[in-house]
């Protein structure tokens, strides 16, 4: 094997070299600010169409060898300020100089992207419309993990679903998070079993930014891209040796300490970070029908006890086998202790008592990248990551069934086990891209192959078995190997028109099987197989009506297999307690997008108008009485088709210098075919036809004041009415409830001191707004916040 590799990179090195045209036209020059003339180091200095492109030094000056010949128009570019483009005429043999002024960049337009395509754009000019959170957004949102990364972010909404162990969830335009692929450095190693509780659990010391592209993924990420991909894009070794630590405290005992450091030196980088988070529970609220009754305590966790660290390595080699290519290796670690329930004389930290939740989640990740340029023109990337992700979870299922079924004995506690899952993800992918002329093509193919084995304990409470009251452990192994290709055209037809045709064909197949220590029904587990091919087309146009006016539209198909489904796995589902047939039909999507955007001098103003249509939308429920005599408590199933639409507006401006006002406002719908199964029959049949949890109008607002060394800001988010089901232990006090608007407002203050220090503190949910009906027997009824205000002071110290 390794005798391969060499000679596979010794090949390709051999057609580096044969490609690489030398005409010996060199290009020297320099970059400076536009408005102090001081030197600016460490700008990208690249040929537009071609690969070539080489770093500013630590003076700001620069130098480029080998040039295509004839004029050629090369760009500087550097995140925080606007790009630069320069004609200039290389001639063989001969130097030509090239000096640029860049101005800053108050709307982070510099910012490039490679979501959206697979390959390389600046946020301006990307052809399909993407959405970037930067680090220094993060740092005003106080973000330290990515669900508070994605809070705020148009068209995306994340919710917390579980009281009891705070299980959260992302939505992208009303669809659910099974819709949305969440990728980590373009890969797809946010698992199912990651989903659950993932978001929450993953830092963000490391990000460098999050792209967001919403609609028709499928035809570049396959699988679980329908609404759209979020990709977290880690960050790169620093030019200067950099050192860089935050502690952070507020109240309910929260805490956060991080740390990392950044260097590059010759051909190497390196990259090293820490985080460390703590919170105690927080028990504010209790069941009622109004915020009076609800704003009173109650014993039970409203915020989990947890602590978080995350802790990661990565090495950047450049040139290791030819020239200009790079070879990064990163490894990255996760440790989380959750802890909820009853808080009453601590009862939540025995694990198996009534009422309590304890999960333990480990998790390491290994990835390799290497990019290759071939000649002028072409650049071979190839990937593969590895995840190995444990959970070890108790709670009070176990309990509660046994001693319902033992006369409320309990059952002996060396018997007593926690649910174990341990899964498996590999994911490796190659692609190639080359630009002929107007054409810039790219062709790839990807993998997903993951196993997943679930252990735990349960108990029979059907009184109508003969099989009542026993307990058994059992074990469930799933699996699935996914297999895509696909292939792309950036069509430049004309200097303001971009065409963008794609394509990519996925070979599903995933299955599920159950055994159990002893018998517990009369049958054997059915064992489950899905197998899916699926062919994805997408059409992107992007039309510059001006230089400062941006359409763009966007049309394509995607596929959801039913595998991985985060629910199933909020529930510990060892057992097989959620059914899913082998005849269940996977969902297809046809998405539609279109936007506009203006980019004035110190504004930009922008619309975009979108619809997906779901077949086959699949949706978690009670089991039929057909699937309860096979030994499950619920089921999925293909409900209905549906619809989700709306319109996204944002505005962005810098009304005066160090003043920045950012506001977006989303108008949404979203419907299905045919009333929901469970609410057939019932006063709210109607009203089951609404897609849940997905508001009808949603907001953001962020405004910024940065004079001198400090820096002010205000952030606030509104979400509109929506409908939400509430599943009471009692049939007959289950509904659809349709919530009320709400704000929430958050603020920050920071100082700088010699940019080498940093004071700041901050609030969150400042009102102390909560929801204002909570019903702990449907842990899943959740739509505001069910705690008040949160406050944060903190330090950070940067060498």
């Amino acid at each position: 094997m390794k005798k391969l590799f060499l000679f596979f990179i010794g090949m390709v090195s051999a057609l580096n070299v044969v490609a690489q045209q030398r005409t010996d036209a060199m290009l020297f020059g320099d970059v400076k600010s536009a408005v102090t003339g001081e030197h600016i180091p460490f700008a990208v200095i690249s040929v537009k169409g071609t690969k070539l492109q080489t770093v500013a030094d630590n003076t700001g000056h620069f130098k480029l060898a080998h040039l295509p010949l004839g004029k050629q128009k090369v760009v500087a570019s550097l995140m925080g300020y606007k790009e630069q483009e320069l004609t200039v005429d290389m001639r063989q043999g001969k130097a030509t100089e090239a000096y640029f002024k860049l101005e800053e960049d108050i709307l982070d337009l510099s910012q490039v992207v490679v979501t959206g395509t697979r390959t390389k754009h600046f946020v301006k000019n990307v052809p399909i419309r993407t959405e970037v959170v930067t680090s220094q957004a993060l740092d005003v949102k106080n973000a330290k993990n990515m669900f508070e990364a994605l809070e705020g972010v148009p068209g995306i909404r994340v919710e917390q679903q579980c009281q009891f162990c705070n299980f959260s969830m992302v939505r992208m335009q009303g669809l659910g998070a099974e819709h949305t692929q969440v990728l980590v450095d373009g890969e797809p190693i946010y698992s199912g079993l990651a989903g659950v509780y993932g978001l929450q659990q993953m830092g963000t010391n490391d990000v460098d930014r999050l792209e967001v592209v919403k609609g028709a993924g499928s035809a570049l990420y396959g699988s679980s891209a329908v609404a759209g991909a979020i990709n977290i894009i880690s960050k790169e070794p620093t030019y200067e040796p950099m050192v860089k630590a935050d502690w952070q405290m507020g109240n309910w005992g929260y805490k956060n300490y991080s740390a990392s450091a950044s260097m590059r030196k010759n051909n190497m980088g390196l990259s090293i970070f820490a985080q460390r988070n703590e919170s105690d529970a927080v028990d504010e609220t209790q069941d009622g029908m109004t915020r009076k009754e609800v704003k009173n305590k109650d014993g039970v966790s409203d915020r989990v006890e947890s602590k978080n660290t995350n802790v990661g390595v990565s090495l950047y080699l450049y040139n290791p086998f030819a020239n200009n290519d790079k070879l990064v290796i990163r490894g990255k670690a996760l440790d989380e202790q959750r802890m909820g329930g009853t808080l009453t004389n601590d009862k939540f930290q025995n694990p198996f008592t009534e009422g309590t939740e304890n999960i333990r989640t480990n998790r390491l990740s290994a990835d390799f990248a290497y990019t290759l340029p071939i000649g002028r023109n072409s650049e071979l990337n190839a990937s593969v990551a590895y995840v190995h992700h444990v959970r070890n979870a108790t709670n009070d299922t176990f309990l509660g069934s046994y001693k319902e079924t033992h006369d409320d004995n309990t059952p002996n506690v060396e018997d007593m086990r926690p649910y174990i899952a341990k899964e498996n993800t590999f994911t490796p992918s190659l692609t190639f891209s080359s630009k002929w002329g107007s054409h810039a093509l790219l062709i790839g193919a990807q993998g997903y192959f993951t196993k997943l084995r679930e252990t735990g304990l349960y108990c029979i409470t059907d009184k109508d078995s003969k099989y009542y009251g026993n307990a058994y452990s059992s074990l469930g192994k799933k699996h699935a190997n996914e297999f895509g290709a696909f292939i792309q055209d950036e069509w430049n037809i004309l200097p303001n028109l971009t065409a963008v045709p794609g394509l990519r064909v996925d070979v599903h197949k995933s299955g599920e099987a159950y055994e159990s220590d002893k018998k517990v029904f009369d049958g054997t587990f059915p064992e489950t197989k899905f197998n899916e091919t699926s062919v994805n087309p997408r059409l992107a146009l992007k039309y510059e009506v001006s230089p400062s006016f941006v359409v763009r539209a966007n049309v394509g198909t995607g596929f959801r297999a039913p595998y991985g489904f985060s629910e199933d796995l909020h529930l510990c589902s060892g057992s097989p307690r959620v059914w899913k047939s082998s005849s269940l039909k996977a969902e297809k999507s046809m998405s539609y997008n279109l936007s506009a955007d203006y980019y004035g001098s110190n504004f930009q103003l922008s619309a975009n108008i979108f619809r997906t249509n779901l077949k086959n939308k699949i949706e978690f429920g009670e089991a039929s009485d057909d699937v309860k005599k096979l030994g499950y408590t619920y089921q999925w199933e293909n409900v209905s088709d549906a619809y989700v639409q709306g319109i996204e507006l944002g505005a962005k401006l810098n009304p005066f210098k160090r003043f920045t006002v950012g506001l977006n406002w989303t108008f949404n719908q979203g419907k299905y075919d045919k009333v929901r199964g469970d609410w057939e029959g019932k006063q709210y049949a109607e009203d089951s036809k609404n897609v849940s949890r997905f508001p009808a109008m949603t907001g953001d607002w962020t405004l910024e004041y940065t004079p001198g060394s400090w820096t002010f800001s205000v952030t606030g988010s509104l979400q509109g009415r929506m409908y939400i089901d509430y599943l009471s232990e009692e049939s007959a006090n289950s509904k659809i409830k349709k919530t009320n608007t709400f704000t929430l407002w958050n603020c920050r203050v920071a100082k700088s001191i010699n940019n080498a220090f940093t004071l700041y503190a901050g609030a969150k949910n400042i009102f102390s707004y909560i929801q204002d009906e909570k019903h702990t027997d449907d842990a899943a009824f959740m739509y505001a916040p069910v705690y008040g205000a949160t406050w944060y002071a903190g330090v950070s110290v940067k060498i």
